[in-house]
């Protein structure tokens, strides 16, 4: 409904424009056709040139920019995929590099009737094609228009053989050969404005102005005295300028095309360029979730053997790692309950990306499921002796100062990201001691936890590690995501971390902050 009406706005506003711009052709052509007739009419070229020598150049000027019209429509069809324009383009050919020379440079010079009614038949063949390209059939196809032009010729060459008889006789004698040029012209000129007026369409109106040039032409030399094609200019310029105006007409026509093609090029560019961002972020997150995975079923590998190896019963050791490997499957399927989806909320993705991955109407993200992590708060020195229990048998001792405030923050923050710290210790310091530390921070209002090895710590010359995505030791391998992925968990908390060398001994010691619970 809301269409309809924006239709029965534009429309009378649209062919407003039209009129205008239409009223601006006729002028500049009706100016034109002045100043060609004022400058060559038969006062002003008389005795100045010689009209016989002048009228053969116009006439082959005019042949050469009917051919251009029509190389120009030819492309344009092709371009554009719409068949008309190559119709266009095969009656001008036909009429410009054919009947064109021989109606006006050989006909003169043959009085006999024959080679006049083969230049009738293909001229009314030429004129019967124009007029279908405003609307070809479409089983002929965009070729249909040159396949009649390859007929006219045959006609025309069959009709050019045949021997002198009383009715060609009569056809040299009659003015039926102008009336039908005359009429043809006038007849296929109204179509085209027509059509023009119907669409609406200015490159068709320009077309129907430039063909009613070159019917005035015939009218002119029919009906002014003593205007043979040899005795004055004003005939073979007007054609000229008829064909001129037509070739104007499908070079706008060509300019559009190319123009639209051009458009839709840079839409296409833009939308790969779109899907190729989107698909860079549904990589890196695939790889981050894929990445906490492989951490976390590590961790749960080590648990599952010592639990497999431990016997049961009262074992207050065994119970603990039991519940820590409970914890950390909960977390895992959290994270595979939560898919990765479009949400207005996060502003990496949007609904643009979500219709370029078709993921039709309903991408919101999967609610939690119950009992799953959603709390705002946690106890910090809690969550670190589940994740040390998760590596019982390994070098890491545990220090959490006594009556540690909870966190504003939930559970599985810490968890990720201290599982990730943990990985990076196992990955670049194999073998040594960690310390696991929970404590409060300097800064008030914060809660630090701290895990030092003792490797070799950064690299020479960097005491402080700007994390940044992807950056990792190639010989220790990694992805270079996990401490992006924990630093941003870190910042969208309120919290840091911070990764620096320290010495005595030396090692690594990254340094996370949360906020403490109001």
């Amino acid at each position: 409904m809301a269409s309809g009406v924006v239709g029965e706005v534009l429309g009378p506003q649209r062919r407003a424009r039209f009129l205008a711009g239409h009223l601006t052709d006729v002028l500049v052509v009706a100016v034109m056709t002045v100043v060609v007739v004022a400058v060559s009419r038969p006062a002003v070229v008389d005795g100045r040139i010689d009209l016989s020598d002048a009228t053969a150049v116009l006439t082959l000027v005019a042949a050469a920019v009917g051919s251009a019209a029509a190389i120009v429509a030819l492309v344009t069809g092709r371009l554009s995929g719409d068949p008309r324009p190559s119709w266009f383009g095969a009656a001008l050919l036909l009429y410009g590099v054919v009947l064109l020379p021989l109606s006006a440079l050989v006909l003169p010079h043959y009085p006999a009737g024959t080679p006049r009614l083969a230049v009738l038949t293909m001229f009314v063949i030429s004129l019967c094609i124009l007029v279908a390209g405003l609307r070809p059939p479409p089983e002929l196809g965009a070729w249909g228009g040159w396949a009649l032009a390859a007929v006219g010729l045959v006609v025309g060459g069959v009709v050019a053989s045949q021997a002198e008889s009383p009715f060609t006789r009569m056809l040299a004698t009659s003015p039926l050969y102008s009336v039908v040029v005359q009429s043809g012209w006038a007849l296929v000129a109204v179509l085209f404005l027509l059509d023009g007026y119907r669409r609406p369409s200015r490159v068709r109106a320009r077309m129907g102005l430039g063909l009613l040039i070159i019917a005035v032409s015939q009218l002119y030399r029919a009906i002014v005295p003593g205007q043979e094609p040899v005795a004055g200019l004003v005939y073979p310029s007007l054609r000229v300028l008829g064909m001129g105006v037509v070739l104007a007409a499908l070079l706008t026509m060509a300019l559009r095309t190319v123009t639209r093609m051009q458009d839709d090029y840079d839409q296409l560019q833009d939308t790969l360029g779109e899907a190729s961002a989107l698909l860079e972020r549904a990589t890196g997150q695939t790889a981050e979730r894929d990445h906490e995975l492989r951490n976390g079923l590590a961790g749960l590998a080590g648990a599952a053997q010592l639990l497999t190896t431990r016997p049961g019963g009262e074992d207050p050791q065994v119970d603990r790692m039991r519940e820590a490997v409970l914890a950390e499957l909960n977390r895992l399927r959290q994270m595979l309950q939560t898919p990765v989806a479009v949400d207005d909320a996060d502003p990496t993705t949007g609904r643009s990306d979500a219709a370029l991955l078709d993921f039709g109407p309903e991408y919101a993200p999967v609610a939690s499921s119950p009992g799953a992590d959603t709390g705002g708060e946690h106890d910090v020195g809690a969550a670190l002796r589940t994740l040390v229990d998760l590596r019982d048998g390994r070098c890491i001792t545990l220090d959490t100062q006594d009556d540690l405030p909870p966190v504003a923050a939930p559970e599985s923050l810490t968890r990720q990201v201290v599982t990730n710290l943990l990985a990076n210790c196992d990955r670049h310091a194999p073998r040594t001691p960690v310390v696991v530390r929970a404590r409060l921070a300097d800064e008030p209002g914060l809660v630090a936890v701290e895990v030092r090895d003792h490797g070799p710590g950064l690299p020479d010359g960097q005491e402080q590690l700007e994390i940044v995505r992807g950056r990792h030791d190639e010989a220790a391998g990694g992805s270079g995501l996990g401490l992006h992925i924990s630093a941003q968990l870190a910042q969208e908390h309120g919290g840091n971390l911070v990764l620096r060398t320290v010495h005595a001994p030396r090692g690594c010691l990254a340094v996370l902050t949360l906020p403490v619970a109001r």
